[in-house]
Formats: C-alpha cells, sequence, structure tokens
C-alpha cells in the first residue's frame, strides 16, 4: 500500500483530533504548502508569515471569533524575527492560539542550513603545522564570508561573556568552541599572579601569571595570526571575563594580557602585596577558539584573519547549520491573547522568545533549546505565563523577567508554571530565572513561580527582587556547577525588596550553594515550609532586616541557618549609593507602601547597618555540620536575630534514607518534632501533569548519589572575612 501524500495524512490526523462541532476560525500551516493558497486544511500555507496575514484579516472581519493556526510537523527557518503584535493579538473571550501538530516535530529554527559543498578539507601546510597531530586530515573550513555570516568578528580585548558570536548546529545538536583544557568545566589555574593589572590600583597594564603547564607554548602562532583570548574566574568565583593575551613567554613561563580590568587578576581573597593580588593558586581558566585545541570531534574555532571557520565533524554526514541572528526568534510586542503550544523552538544565536508589554500572552508545552542568549525574555505587560515547556541548553537565564509597577505595587500577574529547566548558564555564571533584577528598579511585582524543576545549572537557581513576588512547589537541585556565591533562591541589595515569599520548595544536592540566600542587606523575605537537603548553607542572611524564616526542614547542610552583621563593616548605612538608590526609587513613606510595609518606615531612624527584625522559628534541623554560624558581634546579632523553637537533631539516621530522598523519620517515638514530616509527599514539588505534559521524568538518584557537585567549593563567609571590621570603641 503506498504512503498518503502529506496533504492527506494532514487531513487524516485532523479529522480525529477536530469534532464536527470546532466552533472557530482554522488556518493550517506545512512545509510543503502554497502561500498563495487560502490556509484551509485541503490548502495550506507554507510560512507563518503568511499564516498571520491570514489571522490578521480573520481578526478583523470576525472579531469575536477564537482563531487557531495548526503547524504540522517540519523545520521553519525562522531568519528574521517572526513577530506579532495588536493587529495578530485576540481577545480574552475570542484568543489567537498558534500550535504544533507534534512538539517534537514541529521546529522553529533560527539557523541556516550548510551545503555540504561547502565544507573544504584544510590543506595549507602552515594551518597543518598549527594543528594537533591527531585533528590533520580531519577538519574542514567554511568560507564565512562566502556563508554572509556577520557575527563572527574578532574578540575585543576585554569581554564579559561571549554571547553576541555565532553557533554551529550538527544534526541539531550545539558544537562546543574549541576550548583547552577539554571538558565543559575543563580548567586550569594560575601558579602565581606577577602583577594585578588592576586600574584600580593604578596598574595600567595588563595583569601577567605564571602558568603551570607547557600547553601555552603551543600558541605563539595563534598570538600573532589572529590572537589568543583567555576566560576565567581571575578575581572572585561569581564573574567570569575574557581577555586577549598580549605576550606568552614560554621560558619564563608567564602569560601577560592587553588590557588592564578594574579589579586584575588574583583571587579577591589573596594576600594584597604591593598592589597585587598574588593569587591563590585556584582561579580557573581556559583558552578558547584556537585551532591549535580543536582536537576531538564537535570542536570548532574562527580565524579572524582569514574569515574561515574551522570544524572538526561531529560525525561523517552529519548536517551543520550556523546560527548568525542575534534578534529574537518570536518576538510579541504590545500583543495580547496569544497562546504558542506545542513548538519547539531554538538553535539560535539570540533569545528564542520576547514578550513586550501587552497581556495574556502565553508559552505552553513548547520546548526551547540551543539558545546562545536567553530563552525567554519578559518586559512589562500583565499576566503572561510560561508554561510545562522545556528549556535546555541556554547559554544565558533560561527565563529574565520583570513586571508590575513598584510605585503603587500593581501586579504583573505574570507566571511562571511548571517548567522543566536543565542545563541553563552555559555562556556565563548567570542565575537560571532573573526575576525583577533589572538594576535598581527591581521592577518585578506579583508574580508566580511555581511547579518548577531547574537543575544541572552553572549558577544560581532564581535570583529575584521586587516585592509580592511567590515561589513555590518548585524543585531545584545540582546547582552552582560553575560558579560561586549563590543561592538556590537568591535576592541582593536592597532594604525595599519586601513581600516575597519562598515557601514549600526542594532544594537539594547542591554543596556549592545557599539554599535561600538573603545577601548584601537584602531585607523582608518569607521563607516558610522548605525542605534543604545537601546544600552549603540552609538559610543564610546576610545583613539585612526583617526576615522570618520558619517551619523549614534542613537537612545534612554544613551549616543549616547563617545570619552575619556583615552591614556594620561594609557601612550598610543611608549614604551607601547602593541601598540609598534603592530605597528612594520607592514611595516608602506614602500609600500603599506605608501601609503594606510599616517596618521599612522607620529604616533609618537608628543605624540601618545593624540587622535587627528577624525571626527565625520553628525549624527542623537534622544531620548537618552546625546549626547556627552567627558571624559578627554576639550581642549585634542576638538582638537583630531571634531564634525560637527550633529543634536540632544531630543524627542523620533519625530519617529512614535521606540518600534515597527518603526523609521519613524513622521512630516518632524518639524524635516527636519531626511528626510534620512523617507523610512528606517529594511527588508535590516540581513538575507535575497537566494537558501539556503528560509524562514526567525520573530524578536520577544515582547521580544524585555519586554526582560532583562541589566544583568550585565556596562559603559565602568567604566574602564576609574579606572586609575589616571597624575597631571597637
Amino acid at each position: 500500500m503506498l504512503p498518503l501524500p502529506r496533504s492527506a495524512q494532514l487531513a487524516l490526523f485532523l479529522g480525529l483530533l477536530l469534532p464536527a462541532a470546532f466552533a472557530e476560525t482554522a488556518f493550517w500551516v506545512m512545509p510543503e504548502g502554497n502561500d498563495s493558497a487560502d490556509g484551509t486544511a485541503a490548502a495550506p500555507v507554507a510560512t507563518l508569515p503568511r499564516a498571520a496575514a491570514l489571522v490578521r484579516a480573520a481578526r478583523a472581519a470576525q472579531p469575536a471569533e477564537p482563531i487557531t493556526v495548526w503547524i504540522a510537523p517540519g523545520t521553519y527557518p525562522v531568519l528574521e524575527t517572526f513577530t506579532l503584535g495588536p493587529a495578530d493579538s485576540g481577545t480574552a473571550q475570542a484568543p489567537v492560539t498558534w500550535r504544533g501538530m507534534e512538539r517534537a516535530r514541529v521546529r522553529l529554527t533560527g539557523a541556516r542550513a550548510v551545503a555540504p559543498a561547502s565544507l573544504q578539507t584544510v590543506t595549507a601546510p602552515a594551518l597543518l603545522e598549527r594543528m594537533d597531530p591527531a585533528a590533520r586530515g580531519q577538519i574542514v573550513e567554511l568560507d564565512l564570508d562566502a556563508l554572509g555570516v556577520l557575527n563572527a568578528r574578532p574578540f575585543p580585548d576585554y569581554l564579559r561573556d561571549i554571547v553576541d558570536f555565532c553557533a554551529v548546529f550538527s544534526d541539531g545538536r550545539r558544537l562546543p568552541l574549541s576550548r583547552w583544557p577539554n571538558g565543559e568545566y575543563g580548567y586550569s589555574t594560575m601558579k602565581r599572579v606577577l602583577s594585578s593589572g588592576s586600574f584600580r590600583a593604578n596598574q595600567p597594564e595588563g595583569g601577567v601569571f605564571e602558568y603551570n603547564e607547557d600547553r601555552p607554548a603551543r600558541w605563539q602562532t595563534a598570538l600573532t595570526e589572529g590572537g589568543v583570548w583567555l576566560r576565567g574566574f581571575w578575581r572572585v568565583p561569581w564573574v567570569a571575563e575574557t581577555l586577549r593575551v598580549k605576550a606568552i613567554d614560554p621560558a619564563a613561563r608567564t602569560l601577560g594580557f592587553a588590557i588592564s580590568t578594574s579589579q586584575g587578576i588574583g583571587s579577591k581573597y589573596s594576600p594584597l602585596v604591593d598592589g597585587t593580588r598574588i593569587g591563590d593558586g585556584k582561579e580557573n581558566w581556559f583558552a578558547l577558539n584556537l585551532l591549535e585545541e580543536i582536537d576531538q570531534p564537535g570542536e570548532w574555532s574562527v580565524d579572524f584573519k582569514r574569515r574561515k571557520l574551522y570544524l572538526w565533524p561531529a560525525s561523517p554526514g552529519a548536517s551543520i547549520a550556523i546560527a548568525d541572528n542575534g534578534k529574537p526568534l518570536l518576538a510579541f510586542e504590545n500583543a495580547s491573547y496569544i497562546t504558542v503550544r506545542d513548538l519547539t523552538l531554538g538553535q539560535q544565536m539570540g533569545d528564542a522568545v520576547t514578550i513586550t508589554d501587552g497581556a495574556s500572552i502565553r508559552i505552553a508545552g513548547c520546548e526551547i533549546n540551543g539558545v546562545v542568549r536567553r530563552a525567554v525574555f519578559i518586559r512589562g505587560g500583565r499576566d503572561h505565563v510560561i508554561q510545562s515547556s522545556d528549556l535546555t541548553e541556554i547559554g544565558l537565564a533560561a527565563i529574565d523577567l520583570l513586571g508590575g509597577d513598584r510605585a503603587t505595587l500593581t501586579p504583573s500577574g505574570h507566571q511562571i508554571l511548571n517548567n522543566h529547566i536543565y542545563r541553563a548558564a552555559l555562556n556565563a555564571p548567570t542565575p537560571t530565572i532573573i526575576a525583577g533584577l533589572d538594576a535598581p528598579t527591581q521592577q518585578l511585582v506579583g508574580a508566580r513561580f511555581a511547579y518548577n524543576r531547574i537543575h544541572d545549572v552553572s549558577y544560581s537557581g532564581v535570583h529575584f527582587g521586587g516585592n509580592d513576588n511567590i515561589f513555590e512547589f518548585n524543585e531545584l537541585y545540582r546547582l552552582g556547577l560553575d560558579g560561586g556565591d549563590l543561592g538556590g533562591f537568591y535576592t541582593t541589595g536592597g532594604w525595599t525588596s519586601r513581600g516575597n515569599v519562598v515557601r514549600s520548595n526542594f532544594i537539594h544536592h547542591s554543596e556549592n550553594a545557599n539554599a535561600i540566600y538573603m545577601d548584601d542587606g537584602n531585607s523582608g523575605l518569607l521563607a516558610e515550609d522548605n525542605l534543604i537537603y545537601r546544600t552549603e548553607s540552609g538559610i543564610f542572611i546576610g545583613g539585612g532586616h526583617d526576615h522570618i524564616a520558619r517551619r523549614n526542614l534542613i537537612v545534612q547542610a554544613h551549616n543549616a541557618i547563617h545570619v552575619d552583621d556583615r552591614g556594620i563593616a561594609r557601612l550598610y548605612i543611608a549614604t551607601d549609593p547602593r541601598l540609598r538608590k534603592d530605597l528612594d526609587s520607592v514611595p516608602y513613606k506614602s500609600s500603599p507602601w506605608r501601609e503594606k510595609y510599616p517596618a521599612l518606615l522607620g529604616i533609618l531612624d537608628t543605624d540601618p547597618s545593624i540587622p535587627h527584625g528577624s525571626l527565625l522559628t520553628g525549624n527542623i534541623v537534622v544531620g548537618c555540620g552546625a546549626f547556627a554560624r552567627r558571624s559578627g558581634d554576639a550581642a549585634v546579632l542576638a538582638a537583630g536575630f531571634r531564634f525560637e523553637a527550633n529543634t536540632e537533631v544531630a543524627d542523620l539516621s533519625a530519617l529512614v534514607d535521606p540518600a534515597g530522598l527518603n526523609f521519613t523519620p524513622r521512630d516518632l517515638a524518639a524524635n516527636p518534632e519531626l511528626k510534620p514530616f512523617a507523610a512528606l509527599d517529594l511527588a508535590r514539588y516540581g513538575i507535575q501533569p497537566d494537558e501539556f505534559r503528560t509524562t514526567i521524568p525520573a530524578r536520577d538518584i544515582e547521580l544524585l548519589r555519586s554526582g560532583n557537585t562541589k566544583r568550585k567549593a565556596f562559603d559565602s563567609q568567604q566574602d564576609v572575612n574579606a572586609y575589616a571590621r571597624p575597631a571597637t570603641p
């Protein structure tokens, strides 16, 4: 029997899917369609822009009728942003839906396919001589100018994050830029720093350090041919910077940079000698984009001088595509009541989805993967929802959002619900979700983040600010795989960031993270009913005010609770530019602020550097290294942090099997204080089945048992210690 034509398959599929009583306007898109057609099931169009034109015409003719655009399986290149605005919008009663028929097979891609004929084997003797012996005869070259690739220009002398650079994909998988040492977390370290290269310390020349291995001697030709860049955590484990190398001296085993930086190189926590931080030998760095370091299939580099891309193909005959568009894949600009569901979006250099203003945009049941910048970027609007989607292989934050109005405390209504987010922040140590941290405004009010699963990410889970935001029933684990001084839920730098609630979350297996981290004077957070297991600290309060931490179960953390008075040493007073700017950014003495946050009214009536008003009560601590670490003046901490009715159980065996994620109390008679956790159900945390997600992937218990989550082990107390306390009168 001959197979049915695609159009017949489509008609059959829709006949099964759509009942006869289907009462809405519908259009159909399929790769074999024709943009001259009318978009019916029998005559589908071929492109999304043509379908959008049909939607606009239908909206104008019948504004009260819902519209669905059905997208058939296939790959749809989006090389210019597909933008939807007011004319493409629906209403609450008549929404517009763009829906894929089979999520995994309906792909919107920002990458351009590379014709096999464009791949030429490298034969130039000078280039072969530079290659690793194993790579000779394996590497092919692409002419970037012939392909029209624009975003492959030389890096500047200083570059914070490498995100405006083309990306290469093979059979849909993003390939790594060449790196030495190899591996996603492959690093070398500095033996010692000879000069910090800090312009704050009046050192105009770039930093110089002595290296450990002999490998840099291989890069002398690259240094003169096109340049050598190193990326590293040169000073602190939460800032990575890319610097151009000026000179390499193989005899002295030294390497010098072409530019000085604000703080220079050398660990912040190492001794300062003649204006130079001499380093601690733990500062991680790697070399990138070198032809010399393409030594395994899948790696590639760009020769800036020759305008060529060199690639060792991941496998014979694999497809190659290049993403070179820094603009969004899909953009909503003041659009409303549009749902996009059951699509796969990705292979994109710019953001995948941007939402600006508007109302009730919903991205549901989608997969977003292989994005150099962000998966979803939201600025303003109200009631936008990202729901039941999988976001993975993301270069920066998976989701970055602002919304609502802080002056009036008007809620945004945004919701981030039931998403599976993993392998994010691959290009930079940036939070997986950035919620309301567009400094200095912290403009996020009244958003809800619930039932998300976030794991295997390089830095913090959720970094938030603003007011009245709710974070509940989320599961976060394997955080901080490539950074330090971070949190599962992290908030910083503001006395005004109040009314936020972190409750009923499960944060675990992240020994390089503080589970709930209120940094640098942040104030007014409620953290309650959270389950915390195997983190650096459970609750970490860094010098702020008016926090409440209650009824949290903290198991096998190094420190269950940390409190400090860092504001005294760091002068968190009315003249602190950052804190004062935050305070002056809101009308805290006027309605509705004065009624909702009365504790903020008198913030300047006493010394705000001294912590006050925090309560820690009803917390249960089991098998932790320390119940509470109090860092600072004992009398100040006793007055500023009240500890009431907390319970410490020293023996981890009071629980049945924490390593197997069984936190059931072993013997309630022996430990009656654990009774509230006798029926603890881990299924309530993280992603749930719904209309967009029918199956839930299991947690990898073996990986949780054996996986290393302390690659950059860093206790945030180390940063507190870096500031000298004022002398006691």
